[in-house]
């Protein structure tokens, strides 16, 4: 595989790539005859995660060696060689049926039908039946179309992230009985279900085989069978919306609706291509999301259309509505096929990355003796991009906020164009920060390459190499702003509002340009986010240690593009909406400026930096020029074919043949001298006119008696001599519309009554949803009273029935008489004591401030997850369902008996005394355990505080603690001898608490060289985005320690910045020297 997209999945400890060659057991699809089952492989379950240039590899992990197979203490399911092999969470393997085409099968009479296939048939029977034998509005189409649309985003959606989230359909199927060789008879429905799924597998005669296979995987199956009814209904349906929506020209047929018809169409077949070639790579694995229930062992090859565009399926993969649009020639169309395509990309943002971060893109975490810190990281702080990390306090942010304010103020007053000098103005103006941001910053930069002029400067004047960089991010930042500025000031006062939006192809060209803009934006983003602040401001010209980097980077949007923002797409976008020819002249010079900038200044500096390093092609070049080879290549072959059926080959040998005949004849008359100069006139014509002429020179007379080659003899090729001057063509041009003023029509009359009546309507429901809302705020009033009520008299009935006099919380490692408290980060050991006949696994216990709950039978606020089970356990690793909370008596190597209560040790006690809330009728037995809070499960404010007791995982209280206080040391400034050493110190043993560094536990302490942040640890951080957010979390618990300490505010992001603890202690010890002034004074 020589793409640098294709690629094998292997594991990045194997040397090289085995084969696996397990044993051949019985297939799922087995016949019934067949009793005998060979033993199958194991395969080990330690998860395997592929990345390619930040994109992960969905739904794949690899096989091991036959000798990895060993020593895997894994369950197996049958499986047959040459299939590929799955692997659930619990580590189970087992061999992925094959499954089949459902188009195919849905239309097959031959195939049994199932209900989910049964369910397609007749909704697509009855959208098409209403739509030819019916006189439907269409609206209903569009109603039917919205309805299955919400299904496919919003129903398939939220089952998705629910099972991605905590495995949920699997779980409700394993709760209903669906799994595996249940120990009770299954319900009537549940095995209806489960015969839908053996028939969905079955096929020639072999038998499904259910019970051998793994819930995980049935699951998937009859989600697939849902999937299927909403896909096919969505597409039958949005079909008929389409076609009931098309409008006919006005006029009749004309040339732009023939360029219309062509347009429309190759948007559609390239959507085919697209969706074909995409299944081509995914298989129905991925494509029917297969990796929310299991994983698979195999290796993809990621090229054709997943080379051309990120996530192809839900962006290219969507252009087909637009084509559409635009042979329908209806807004209706093009709005509704605009919200759908966006409700899409909404599905792809909230449900399929962030599984594919959770499952391929786990969080890592560095060693602390491995961090050296980020060498780069006194280049960049909080750098003003556009407006992002505006400080109004800082005089560079403040400068480039007055020259932007100073433009917008001076267009204002100066007002719209109704004099030539003002245009001359706004388009100058424009043009002006044009070229001063593209040939202005460009010979800065192209200068610095090739000479280091800017650092010069600056070095020749006593400062540094850092400074100047800090220097030329303000004046890159400002002018690129101020060349976006103008260009919206410009594009404003050009623009001239239409008499009304549906005039003409307004509202298509300002739909295209706010699409445009959108696109332009996202793409920034994007880029930001591979390249980040090094990139955005060129970095590697003004960096050396960017200098010694690996070589380019090719992630994100650069995987397909070699230059992205190239193509200023908003400019376009804008220049569409006003319709001015100026607009247009403009965006066409800043295009053509970004091009020269391209070519003559960053290839050029690319190219001395990584030299070879840098690939031929970009995704989309490979792509395209892979086409046109398929194409060419199937041409060459067609002539060849048809060369030979018409044996052109031995007409062609008959002339060459009679052409050297008269050249050796014309030698003989002439002569040789004449002969030479002959050939030479002829080859200068020939070559004046762009022609390859091949003839026998002078010197070769005595060669012209042999015969020349044979074109007959096997494995010539006829070849086509084309010159050089007619080897591309350029003659094919295309103005880009395709479309004529009046593509897109709305019916006069409902435009007119829409006008005339929206007003009125819009009154009227405002005025409607007021009465509504006075009418509803008493009533809710009353409810909210009724369900507080409510819930008090649950809480009581509740402890009626529970012996709460048994029930407690204290603090074991605090004196009774002396009041609780507790050093800010200090873990809490809590000690409970419970009934054990009224206890449940499902009892947990609570932190809150002592002010929070005004009820103290009733807890009525959130704990931010300061909480847990009485087992020890958390709600994310919480997976038992008993209702019992169950003793466990275990026996150790000395014979001494230990109780437990999940994972906590507990001590048995009878108590002789009858509660007052139970039947007389004692001795009563209780439990006794301790629970520990700490790291995120504690208060990190300063505050007093109480724990509560939780019953059955309510929230009605059956104990409570008494309050206790959380407190931070205050770090004496006067007493300090030696200042930097002790402050290091302090804050030290402060980082370590926040980011939960238990040295007593064995732990390496915090050196003051190491990373602070990379020794946060992973531990319950599903996916990257989680760790970062918990990287904060502990970076903010820190800021707030050191402003109790040491009564110094600092923000989160400093931690960052610094990085180190020895950085973070000189940047207290400056701030305090800074501030000591003003608090002397105070």
């Amino acid at each position: 595989m020589t793409s640098s997209a294709s690629f094998d999945v292997t594991p990045p400890e194997s040397p090289l790539k085995r084969p696996m060659q397990p044993p051949t057991p019985p297939s799922p699809l087995a016949n019934t005859n067949s009793d005998t089952k060979p033993p199958s492989p194991v395969l080990n379950d330690t998860p395997c995660v592929t990345q390619l240039n930040g994109i992960g590899v969905k739904g794949l992990k690899v096989p091991e060696t036959a000798a990895d197979l060993v020593a895997s203490n894994g369950k197996t399911c049958p499986s047959t060689s040459g299939e590929a092999i799955g692997r659930v969470p619990d580590g189970t393997v087992f061999s992925v049926p094959e499954t089949h085409d459902f188009i195919k099968t849905l239309f097959s009479p031959n195939h049994p039908k199932t209900l989910p296939e049964l369910l397609t048939l007749g909704a697509m029977g009855t959208a098409t039946c209403l739509f030819f034998f019916t006189n439907t509005p269409r609206e209903v189409f569009l109603a039917m179309f919205i309805f299955w649309r919400c299904m496919y985003n919003i129903g398939l959606g939220v089952l998705l992230r629910t099972q991605s989230k905590d495995r949920g359909l699997v779980r409700m199927a394993k709760k209903i009985g669906m799994g595996s060789n249940p120990a009770e008879p299954r319900k009537k429905w549940v095995q209806f279900l489960v015969d839908q799924i053996t028939r969905k597998m079955s096929n020639n005669g072999q038998v499904y085989d259910y019970e051998s296979m793994p819930i995980e995987f049935n699951t998937w199956i009859l989600y697939r069978g849902l999937v299927d009814v909403i896909l096919v209904n969505d597409f039958t349906c949005y079909v008929c919306f389409a076609v009931s929506y098309y409008v006919s020209p006005e006029g009749g047929y004309g040339w732009t609706d023939a360029l219309r018809y062509i347009g429309g169409i190759s948007m559609l077949l390239f959507n085919l291509w697209v969706k074909t070639d995409a299944h081509r790579v995914v298989k129905d694995f991925a494509w029917y999301w297969g990796d929310f229930f299991f994983l698979v062992d195999a290796s993809l090859t990621f090229d054709g259309v997943f080379e051309m565009a990120p996530h192809p399926m839900y962006s290219v993969g969507y252009i087909g509505f637009y084509g559409t649009a635009l042979i329908a020639q209806s807004y209706w169309v093009l709005f509704v096929s605009l919200a759908a395509h966006a409700m899409q990309m909404v599905f792809l943002h909230l449900v399929e990355n962030p599984h594919i971060d959770k499952t391929y893109n786990p969080p890592t975490q560095k060693n602390g003796g491995e961090s050296t810190g980020n060498p780069l990281s006194k280049y960049f702080g909080r750098d003003l991009i556009v407006f992002q990390n505006l400080d109004w306090f800082r005089s560079t942010d403040l400068q480039t906020v007055v020259i932007a304010a100073y433009t917008v103020i001076t267009a204002l007053l100066i007002g719209s164009i109704d004099a030539s000098w003002k245009f001359w103005f706004y388009v100058g103006q424009t043009l002006f920060w044009r070229v001063v941001h593209t040939y202005g910053l460009g010979s800065i930069l192209y200068l610095q390459s090739n000479h280091k002029t800017w650092s010069r400067h600056f070095i020749k004047h006593g400062e540094t190499p850092n400074e100047a960089f800090q220097h030329w991010k303000v004046i890159y930042n400002t002018t690129q702003l101020m060349s976006y500025v103008s260009f919206v000031i410009c594009a404003v006062r050009l623009f001239v509002a239409p008499e009304s939006i549906l005039y003409g192809t307004f509202l298509l060209r300002a739909t295209l340009g706010a699409l445009f803009v959108l696109l332009h934006s996202w793409i920034a983003i994007s880029i930001y986010e591979v390249i980040g602040s090094s990139g955005w401001f060129y970095g590697d010209f003004f960096i050396d240690e960017l200098r010694y980097r690996s070589g380019p980077v090719y992630s994100g949007l650069y995987r397909y593009l070699d230059n992205p923002l190239l193509y200023t797409f908003s400019c376009w976008g804008m220049a569409m909406v006003c319709g001015s020819p100026a607009l247009y002249a403009i965006t066409f010079f800043g295009q053509v400026s970004n091009w020269f900038f391209l070519r003559y200044v960053e290839e050029p500096h690319m190219r001395r930096m990584y030299g070879s390093q840098i690939r031929q092609g970009a995704g989309v070049e490979r792509v395209i020029k892979s086409k046109v080879g398929e194409l060419e290549r199937g041409a060459i072959g067609a002539v060849e074919k048809l060369a030979k059926d018409l044996d052109l080959v031995e007409v062609l040998n008959r002339i060459k043949d009679v052409k050297r005949t008269g050249e050796k004849e014309l030698r003989k008359v002439m002569g040789p001298e004449a002969w030479k100069e002959f050939v030479d006139r002829a080859r200068g014509r020939k070559a004046a006119r762009g022609l390859s002429l091949h003839m026998t020179p002078p010197e070769s007379e005595e060669d012209g008696e042999t015969s020349g080659p044979d074109l007959t003899r096997p494995g010539l090729r006829l070849r086509r001599k084309i010159s050089a001057s007619s080897e591309y063509s350029n003659s094919s041009q295309d103005d880009g519309s395709g479309v004529e003023k009046n593509a897109f029509v709305m019916p006069t009359r409902a435009r007119r009554d829409a006008t005339k009546n929206l007003p009125l309507a819009v009154e009227r429901i405002i005025e409607e949803l007021e009465e509504l809302v006075d009418q509803a705020r008493p009533r809710m009033r009353a409810m909210v009273g009724e369900t507080a009520l409510k819930l008090v008299q649950m809480g009581e009935n509740r402890s009626a029935l529970v012996p709460v006099d048994l029930y407690s919380l204290r603090f074991p490692d605090c004196a009774p008489d002396a009041p609780a408290t507790f050093r800010l980060g200090q873990p809490i050991v809590l000690e409970f004591t419970a009934a054990t006949d009224t206890m449940t696994a499902r009892d947990w216990i609570g932190l809150y401030p002592a002010t929070a709950n005004p009820n103290d039978a009733l807890t009525t606020t959130q704990s931010q997850n300061r909480w847990l089970f009485i087992t020890g356990d958390a709600k994310e690793d919480w997976e038992s369902e008993h209702g019992k909370a169950l003793l466990v008596t275990s026996t150790d190597s000395n014979g001494e008996k230990t109780n437990h209560v999940g994972q906590v040790q507990v001590t048995l006690s009878t108590v002789t005394t009858v509660s007052t809330n139970k039947t007389p009728g004692g001795p009563y037995s209780t439990v006794t355990g301790r629970l520990t809070f700490d790291g995120a499960r504690l208060p990190w404010q300063v505050g007093v505080y109480e724990a509560r007791y939780h019953y059955e995982g309510g929230h009605e209280v059956i104990a409570m603690s008494r309050i206790f206080e959380i407190v931070a040391d205050v770090y004496d400034w006067t007493a300090a001898e030696d200042e930097s050493g002790e402050v290091t110190r302090v804050l030290r043993s402060i980082v370590e608490g926040c980011a939960d560094i238990d040295v007593s536990a064995g732990e390496p302490p915090l050196a003051v060289t190491d990373e602070i942040l990379s020794r946060v640890k992973v531990d319950n951080c599903l996916d990257v985005s989680s760790y970062d957010r918990y990287k904060e979390e502990v970076a903010r618990r820190a800021m707030y320690s050191i402003k109790q300490t040491f009564g110094i505010e600092f923000s989160w992001k400093v931690l960052a910045i610094d990085g180190t603890t020895a950085q973070l202690a000189k940047r207290i010890c400056s701030a305090r020297t800074a501030l000591q002034p003003r608090e002397y004074e105070q």
